[in-house]
């Protein structure tokens, strides 16, 4: 009999991305059956929330318990796979029966560094407390936890507690078949720049238009966000486009066509986009943040600006649109950083080959607990 994996994905924001590519590599996978379950923050109505825990991390939980109990009638699955630990705060019983992987891109405390640009901020010291111990026992009943990130796997061993040997960095990755660097030369004209981000406030969209727009044109620029009411100054050569989704034709024609991309954000885990960017030949304009450092590396791939500031970004854009080579130059070393690190196919399947581990060395384990539950049944 085939084994059967279940994949609880959280599926707002960034995620959603990521579980497309595990949707698209599990169609070429046959080592074992499986079951996708996205899960939307807040899906549960009538969930309460309990003593100093946040409402969507409870609603989010939930809605991911309930997935998993339909999931595992009659029989639960053979190894599971979590993501995030948001989603993983109410499934403990379950991760005792099934070999599980928690992944995340960051950790509370992570997000505590820059949370108040996600409009959150921390709590009372009891309810941090709290929040501690909930968040470590999830991590802490997994198997093994995977992290897109060095910046975050170094906060699960030294936050939480979690022993360096069942902590993987794994990155999400890009389909490097979709997203490749345009074959055709490029066409004459200002340099084409390229933002890709749903929250355009966070992500630092009006801090890149201010800059392009006082370029005089040396520049164009091509936004793509979800929010509305993108203030563009008059004249100035700045297209919004707000129907462009993830791992679309759309979305692929316009990185093909850019020049550069800049994602100038104030708060970030490691930034999806920016990977798809490199993947393309793209240099990045970005900011020092979270793993962001583990994908840009100044010089080299990209080039780092202050947070929030306008004159910068400017002066970033500038240096790369007055010198061709440098552009290629860091394009061609974004790409194959992505093709050694970041490959959605090869990082999905070192998942896949950790889960099979882990159900592996669970069997003995298993078989135990098992044998001995019959005998303190035959002694009863």
């Amino acid at each position: 009999m085939t084994d059967r994996y279940a994949f609880v994905m959280e599926n707002g924001l960034g995620h959603v991305t990521h579980r497309l590519n595990l949707e698209s590599v599990l169609q070429e996978e046959s080592r074992f059956d499986a079951v996708v379950l996205p899960v939307r923050p807040c899906e549960t109505p009538g969930v309460k929330p309990l003593p100093l825990i946040r409402n969507w991390s409870v609603q989010t939980s939930w809605a991911a318990r309930r997935s998993l109990q339909a999931c595992s009638r009659p029989n639960p699955p053979d190894a599971l796979f979590i993501h995030t630990q948001v989603a993983a705060l109410f499934t403990k019983r379950i991760a005792r029966r099934v070999p599980t992987i928690v992944s995340l891109d960051a950790t509370p405390i992570n997000f505590d560094s820059f949370g108040e640009v996600y409009g959150h901020s921390r709590q009372s010291r009891a309810a941090e407390i709290v929040k501690l111990k909930v968040n470590r026992r999830a991590l802490s009943s997994a198997s093994s936890i995977v992290t897109w990130s060095k910046w975050a796997a170094a906060s699960v061993v030294e936050d939480y507690g979690i022993p360096t040997e069942r902590v993987h960095v794994i990155h999400p990755g890009v389909q490097l078949g979709r997203y490749a660097p345009r074959a055709d030369p490029r066409q004459p004209g200002p340099i084409r720049v390229l933002f890709v981000g749903g929250d355009y406030v966070r992500k630092g969209g009006p801090e890149l238009v201010q800059a392009v727009a006082s370029m005089q044109g040396e520049v164009e620029l091509d936004v793509v966000t979800s929010s509305s009411g993108v203030e563009v100054p008059r004249g100035a050569p700045i297209r919004v486009h707000n129907d462009v989704s993830p791992n679309s034709d759309r979305l692929q024609e316009l990185l093909t066509r850019a020049d550069v991309f800049a994602l100038p954000t104030w708060g970030d885990c490691l930034g999806m986009a920016i990977a798809e960017a490199m993947a393309c030949g793209l240099p990045i304009v970005a900011t020092k943040v979270g793993g962001v450092p583990e994908l840009v590396r100044e010089g080299e791939t990209g080039l780092f600006v202050s947070i929030g500031s306008p004159r910068d970004i400017g002066q970033a854009l500038g240096r790369l649109a007055s010198d061709s080579s440098l552009r290629e130059s860091m394009g061609r070393a974004g790409r194959a950083l992505v093709e050694s690190e970041h490959d959605a196919t090869a990082n999905w399947r070192r998942i896949f080959d950790l889960m099979q581990e882990q159900q592996r060395s669970s069997r003995p384990r298993v078989a135990s607990e098992a044998g001995a539950s019959r005998t303190e049944s035959r002694s009863a």
